[in-house]
């Protein structure tokens, strides 16, 4: 398989935007710090009612399916053997990696005797009965075979060229645990509603939630490449590979298509559907908002001049990333009802951590593409006419 160019993009790094998101960043490790030392209870909201909260939710459920852009490339290129998407699979790379190294970091975050975390792998201690074992296994060991697929624009960036055809030899290894590891896990995280039991309303609660995850993580990853790409072009003002993304539209509405008939196959098989009028009006409008968020981009996608558009697939990816978002948020907060007397809310400490640590995936991004060839040549850049006004966002044209 022949594999793409790619260059830094180059540029400073201290940037205004750069300056911004790295105080945030400052903000929350020193926030992290008091979390740490005088422990959950004094950082967070949490209580006997809640086991969860903002942290198990957006960062690691939510953050670990924005970072399942990587997998589904993956999927499409040394499954499917689409070499042509390859141009696509580093920004992609690059993103999961520290989207799920700060979902692991998260992890470890809401862990209330954090000193006893490296106790899940002691073999006497190993449950093998536990989806959360499982989950937290397989979410590291993903981690860090994303990190060792970073190792090519490492090597290429320190002109180790010569130990590239060794790298890629491995990658029989490392393909497949690439699959097969994020399959397992993104699944698993439905565990926590499942083992919830009747705490979680009939809307959300079904056995089918772990494969409603998978699904919606795999949705989830179509949705990241593209919108990724579309804010390489705002951004960057570099040219968009449409036609690229077009083929890749074209599946992502079949797989909404068959996602939406499993979940409301599901609602009418258990007679659950009912629900969504019986339902407190907070649950009742936010199960409509999660489906609006996938009706939106399925309306789009199936539209032959808008699935050609650059800013209507932005607009479909953008809803897509919120509505997988908004199923996981739903089924957890939500839908969850706890023991009486007890609410939640996130605490100031617990929102501040959360943005801190998106502000970190942002700004590792950052200085990774502008370092390192990740992106595709400057060849590739829109002249300076169609970057400033980007009509080709628009229209599409120029976009092969």
């Amino acid at each position: 398989m022949k594999l793409a160019a790619t260059e830094p993009m180059g540029g400073r790094i201290l940037t205004r935007p750069f300056v911004f998101l790295s105080i945030l960043v400052l903000i929350a490790l020193a926030l992290l710090a008091f979390r740490f030392v005088y422990g959950l209870g004094a950082a967070t909201n949490l209580n006997n009612g809640y086991p969860w909260g903002l942290w198990v939710v957006l960062d690691i459920h939510i953050t670990a399916a924005i970072g399942c852009g990587g997998y589904v490339l993956a999927v499409v290129i040394y499954v499917m053997n689409k070499g042509e998407f390859h141009t696509l699979i580093r920004p992609a790379i690059v993103a999961s990696t520290f989207a799920y190294t700060l979902a692991n970091f998260a992890a470890f975050v809401d862990i209330g005797r954090w000193w006893n975390f490296y106790q899940i792998a002691l073999p006497w201690n190993i449950n093998l009965n536990s989806v959360m074992f499982e989950v937290a296994i397989c979410m590291a060991l993903y981690t860090l075979v994303l990190w060792i697929e970073l190792v090519p624009p490492a090597l290429e960036h320190f002109g180790k060229h010569k130990y590239l055809d060794a790298f890629y030899k491995s990658l029989w290894v490392i393909i497949p645990l690439g699959i097969v590891l994020p399959t397992m896990h993104q699944s698993g995280l439905g565990g926590l509603i499942i083992a919830a039991g009747n705490k979680i309303s009939p809307l959300w609660q079904t056995p089918w939630i772990g494969f409603l995850f998978l699904t919606s993580a795999i949705i989830i990853g179509f949705a990241i490449v593209i919108f990724e790409g579309a804010l390489t072009v705002m951004g960057l003002g570099r040219r968009l590979e449409l036609h690229l993304y077009r083929r890749l539209a074209k599946v992502l509405r079949w797989l909404l298509v068959f996602y939406l008939a499993v979940r409301f196959g599901d609602l009418l098989y258990r007679g659950a559907l009912g629900a969504v009028l019986t339902e407190t009006p907070v649950r009742s409008t936010m199960f409509m908002v999660e489906i609006a968020m996938y009706l939106i981009p399925l309306v789009i996608l199936f539209h032959p001049v808008w699935r050609g558009s650059a800013r209507p697939l932005f607009l479909a990816a953008a809803c897509l990333l919120l509505g997988g978002a908004v199923l996981r948020f739903n089924g957890l907060i939500i839908g969850f009802t706890p023991s009486a007397g007890y609410v939640y809310f996130p605490s100031v400490i617990e929102l501040l951590v959360s943005i801190g640590l998106l502000a970190l995936e942002i700004v590792g991004f950052m200085y990774i593409v502008k370092r390192y060839p990740i992106l595709p040549p400057r060849t590739h850049t829109l002249g300076p006419a169609r970057s400033k006004g980007a009509p080709g966002l628009a229209t599409g044209q120029g976009a092969t």
